[in-house]
């Protein structure tokens, strides 16, 4: 059973005893948590300063002050805006809220469109709800597709009943509650059984009490500066980097749990702010083929 959505996947980072790393200056650019996360002393990503970023700065806002690079992985240096509290973290596990224009953009809002290619290229800002949606969804299934071939389980199968309780979570589920997030519903009750599960039957769609397992997972991008590739990269980790949980949102959609775990169904809710697009996602997976 799934424990916790994607908000808590990506902490986990190995092997950088042994990295060189030059901490290079950076102009101030305000930030904020896409997640919680780790904090780090020094540039060199050794010694953890606190496993709770987001407990450690709380409310205060956060500036961008340096970066480096370890390996392959950037850092970044974060620091309050009084100063007094700063650290290091993975630049990935940030969004960058507003930044210092001192000239006027480079490029025009040109009309929406529809090709699938063109739309990979172009900011957030330029994209519909419908077409981040459209896309997303299919570069995830197309993912979760080629990493099951690798395995015995066969093929994922779109099931519509599951789409539309996915859907229906999507709707008003706070993937950032982690684990509660699973068994609270839209009333705000929290259940001894997935609410997943609890919807499904208050729609007539699912008849089975345990046969449903669930991810959830959201991430928070500029919306002038990101790409429908960042939120993809990002929920693949639920497969690529997924150890943080247990690797359970893994095994769900690899089908290695219940009977292969064939059928699936995606809900996604796009929530946008005068800087921000948060994508919010909901997978269900089950050996029934709900309509």
């Amino acid at each position: 059973m799934m424990i916790a959505g994607i908000v808590s996947s990506g902490l986990m980072m190995a092997n950088t005893q042994h990295a060189k790393a030059e901490a290079n200056e950076s102009k101030d650019v305000q930030v904020s948590l896409k997640k919680d996360t780790r904090l780090y002393d020094t540039h060199k990503i050794k010694k953890i300063k606190t496993k709770s970023a987001k407990k450690y700065f709380g409310k205060d806002s956060l500036y961008e002050k340096k970066s480096a690079k370890v390996k392959k992985t950037t850092y970044k240096l974060v620091e309050s805006k009084s100063g007094k509290k700063s650290g290091w973290m993975k630049s990935s596990d940030l969004y960058v809220v507003k930044r210092k224009v001192t000239t006027k953009s480079t490029y025009q809002l040109t009309p929406r469109i529809n090709d699938s290619s063109d739309l990979d290229s172009r900011p957030l800002v330029q994209l519909s709800d419908s077409q981040l949606k459209s896309r997303i969804r299919t570069k995830f299934v197309n993912f979760v597709q080629s990493q099951r071939k690798k395995t015995d389980n066969g093929s994922w199968v779109v099931s519509s009943g599951l789409n539309k309780v996915a859907q229906e979570r999507a709707n008003y589920v706070d993937p950032a509650m982690g684990e509660a997030s699973h068994y609270t519903t839209r009333d705000g009750k929290r259940h001894r059984q997935e609410a997943a599960i609890l919807d499904g039957q208050r729609m007539k769609i699912v008849k089975h009490q345990n046969d449903i397992y669930e991810s959830n997972g959201y991430a928070t991008l500029d919306k002038n500066y990101y790409y429908i590739s960042d939120y993809v990269k990002y929920f693949n980790e639920m497969i690529t980097d997924d150890g943080a949980s247990g690797d359970s949102h893994k095994m769900q959609l690899l089908g290695n749990e219940g009977d292969g775990l064939r059928y699936y169904g995606i809900g996604l809710r796009v929530i946008r702010t005068a800087y921000t697009v948060q994508v919010n996602i909901v997978v269900l997976s089950a050996d029934t083929k709900y309509k």
